[in-house]
């Protein structure tokens, strides 16, 4: 399917999910509905809790609940700053006009521990090597990892960097979100994933006490200390350029 002819004409979402992470049931309005083969279709929302695949997270699953039809939020994908929703019918017909979100919560806690944990391991990396890191990519589902510039530490300064995060787990930080004019996005330029940051109105920063803000688009926990149990349980290096640093949260 063309998302250029899905989200044409449509305005950009408005993306509830950067102010308001605690939201797992909300009203929205679907605006253009594309049917697809079978009983699948795309969707396009005037608003949304949902967060589409994109900076290192899987996009957020769920239902969307309409009068007379039920579906399920298999992906969603930020096409443009336009969210397109790729759903499968349970029960009935999606049609225009408003419809109940509701979020798979387990799902989005978990990739929310696992974003907050990538957060912490970059500011233990950093502290434990006494240089500052540079993430080259990231993936919060299944088999996560950091990917960093440079070569792979030696595997005692990584038992370190699992020791050091785990004691600041066990002590607790709040985690605090705040907007910026980007205007203001210099003072962040040296910041691990800057490069790597989604175009926003506002630039989003996101700091666990105690490390440096970072610029981030995502979604996190309100403490680290419900990240739960961090493994770091592996790391290989990519290429001569970059390593990743696979890691669990449970």
């Amino acid at each position: 399917m063309n998302l250029d002819e899905v989200a044409y004409g449509c305005e950009p979402t408005e993306l509830l999910y950067l102010r308001h992470m605690d939201l797992s049931f909300g009203r929205a309005t679907i605006i253009r509905i594309v049917p697809d083969k079978g009983n699948h279709f795309y969707l396009v929302l005037d608003k949304s809790i949902f967060h589409p695949k994109g900076g290192g997270q899987p996009s957020d699953i769920g239902v969307l609940k309409g009068e007379n039809f039920q579906v399920n939020v298999k992906k969603v994908i930020d096409h443009k700053g336009v969210l397109v929703y790729w759903v499968k019918s349970n029960t009935g017909t999606p049609v225009l006009g408003a419809v109940d979100c509701e979020l798979n919560l387990a799902s989005r806690q978990l990739i929310s521990r696992r974003h907050s944990a990538a957060h912490l391991i970059d500011h233990c990396l950093s502290t434990i090597t006494r240089m500052s890191v540079q993430t080259t990519d990231s993936w919060l589902g299944e088999e996560s990892y950091v990917g960093y510039k440079g070569i792979l530490p030696e595997p005692e300064l990584l038992k370190n960097v699992e020791h050091l995060a785990r004691q600041m787990i066990s002590s607790g930080a709040e985690i605090t979100i705040r907007f910026l004019d980007p205007n203001e996005a210099n003072q962040f330029k040296r910041a691990p994933n800057f490069e790597r940051l989604p175009h926003l109105s506002q630039l989003r920063i996101v700091t666990i006490t105690g490390c440096d803000p970072i610029p981030c688009g995502g979604t996190h926990i309100s403490n680290i200390s419900q990240i739960g149990e961090l493994s770091l349980h592996h790391a290989l290096q990519v290429d001569e350029h970059a390593y990743r640093v696979y890691f669990t949260v449970t």
